[in-house]
């Protein structure tokens, strides 16, 4: 069933749309436009990370760095070809819901289910919804949105957002009777103003992906697949299509943009084959099945992508503690690739839980040689290194990661724990703090900041650090219900 988190989600960024019904009255620029300057980009970029916070305290997120860096490459090589200006810092990160969905926040923040991610068939087509979010946002559809509806915006969103707590609490039925009834006021207007943003998000959509060297018709395709299956659905269609409305013409329309493109028929990236597989093993809810799903798709001649289903294959295997036919299977791809992060990654895992550990060490430790500070193994050998006891080598490792990665709320958990065993035990409630703050709970993070505060043996460079954190997180402080 679909989180009631992420309807609630829904109906945030459909009453931001539908805040900008007055527009058409006003006689604003172009939604394109920087006309939108009440809101600032700094405004936008706050709001959006106390979603985000509140999105991981639900654990809505999935802190998975394997999958969160490649979706953050395909999102920035997409970027990089977007033509107009922005210095604008974009986050791009997987969503723990099996719905077909994705979404743009305030502030560059895009989400894409990994249910989305299961539907598609190529990577144009995932590019192609990451383009379209992108463009979203690059035309601050949703600042505008705020700008016109009055200044009062963003004080209702950030009670949208304690609506989001509510409802990850249960019990949130009158919360969200109250904002289905904001979002339907004005339902015929909203919906011109979101054909407009569509049509735009589209067009600029497009160029993109066609400049990225991807195949721009896979934008209409896949819209077009999503509006013909959501017939089966009834009146259960995707989140995708309730929020992104199309119609034949639009699907004509777009198709028609991207045919004057030059063509482009790419092959799927090596990374696209493996992580989709990654996220159909580590998806399964019935994990035998899952297994015995990939062996079927091996045994196919006729199959492409052998490697993908192979490594689907292996991670379903670790999933159910089959580690010497895992470690068959995977040696047929080290064989091949011998230095590909996803297949160490699988190697010193299967190494770790077969209970060789000097093996895992050595391999963590060659695969930092060849990607220093990748967070996936970083992560995974910090993991090892506590479960090791190996309590200062892990610290060690940390520290130096998230001097450089701040926004690992995971990390700051495990550092928590080495600080704590090597005896630093205000060092230990800071990292705790950052761990709460980052993951929405911002009171609980408050409150580690005070017990480390308490240690009389700081000094004042340290207290000066925890008490300027602490009022920045005071200030977020409002935005949560506790």
């Amino acid at each position: 069933m679909k989180s009631f988190v992420t309807t609630i989600l829904i109906y945030i960024l459909t009453f931001v749309q539908a805040t900008a019904v007055f527009a058409n009255n006003l006689n604003l620029p172009d939604l394109g436009d920087s006309g939108a300057a009440g809101v600032t980009a700094a405004e936008e970029r706050r709001t959006g990370e106390a979603v985000m916070h509140n999105l991981r305290r639900a654990g809505l997120i999935v802190d998975d760095p394997l999958l969160t860096d490649y979706l953050n490459q395909l999102g920035y090589k997409l970027l990089a070809q977007y033509e107009g200006d922005t210095d604008r810092q974009f986050t791009f990160f997987l969503v723990n819901d099996d719905d077909i969905n994705a979404f743009a926040l305030p502030g560059g923040f895009i989400g894409i289910n990994y249910g989305l991610v299961m539907a598609s068939e190529t990577e144009s087509e995932l590019a192609s919804v990451l383009a379209h979010e992108i463009a979203h946002v690059t035309q601050r559809h949703y600042a505008r949105a705020y700008d016109v509806s009055s200044q009062s915006s963003l004080p209702i969103l950030a009670a949208m957002i304690a609506a989001i707590v509510l409802g990850s609490q249960g019990g949130g039925e009158l919360g969200e009777a109250a904002l289905a009834t904001i979002a339907a006021s004005s339902a015929q207007s909203q919906i011109n103003f979101t054909r407009h943003n569509e049509e735009e998000a589209d067009r600029i959509g497009i160029q993109m992906l066609a400049s990225a060297g991807f195949n721009a018709e896979k934008m209409a395709d896949f819209f077009d697949k999503l509006e013909q299956q959501s017939r089966l659905y009834g009146v259960n269609i995707p989140e995708f299509l309730r929020t992104h409305p199309v119609n034949s013409a639009r699907i004509s329309d777009a198709r028609n943009r991207a045919r004057l493109l030059p063509k482009s028929r790419p092959l799927d990236s090596d990374t696209y084959l493996l992580m989709l597989n990654r996220v159909l093993a580590l998806a399964a809810k019935d994990k035998t099945s899952s297994e015995a799903a990939f062996r079927e798709k091996l045994s196919d001649d006729k199959a492409t992508n052998q490697a993908g289903i192979r490594y689907g294959y292996v991670l379903s295997l670790i999933e159910n503690k089959k580690y010497s036919h895992a470690k068959t299977e995977l040696d047929k791809l080290l064989k091949i690739h011998p230095h590909k992060i996803a297949y160490l990654l699988a190697d010193a895992e299967i190494s770790h839980k077969s209970g060789n550990k000097k093996r895992a060490y050595q391999i963590y430790q060659n695969a930092l040689k060849l990607y220093p500070e990748n967070a996936a193994i970083t992560y995974d050998y910090a993991e090892l290194l506590l479960t090791d006891q190996q309590y200062t080598r892990a610290r060690t490792l940390l520290e130096s990661f998230i001097k450089k990665t701040p926004d690992n709320p995971r990390f700051y958990k495990f550092l928590a724990n080495s600080r704590e065993k090597t005896g630093d035990s205000a060092g230990s409630h800071e990292a705790m703090a950052e761990y709460y703050y980052q993951i929405g709970q911002t009171y609980q993070a408050i409150d580690q900041i005070n017990i480390a505060l308490k240690d009389k043996k700081l000094d004042f460079y340290t207290t000066s650090r925890l008490e300027a954190r602490l009022a920045h997180i005071k200030e977020e402080a409002p935005l949560e219900v506790n």
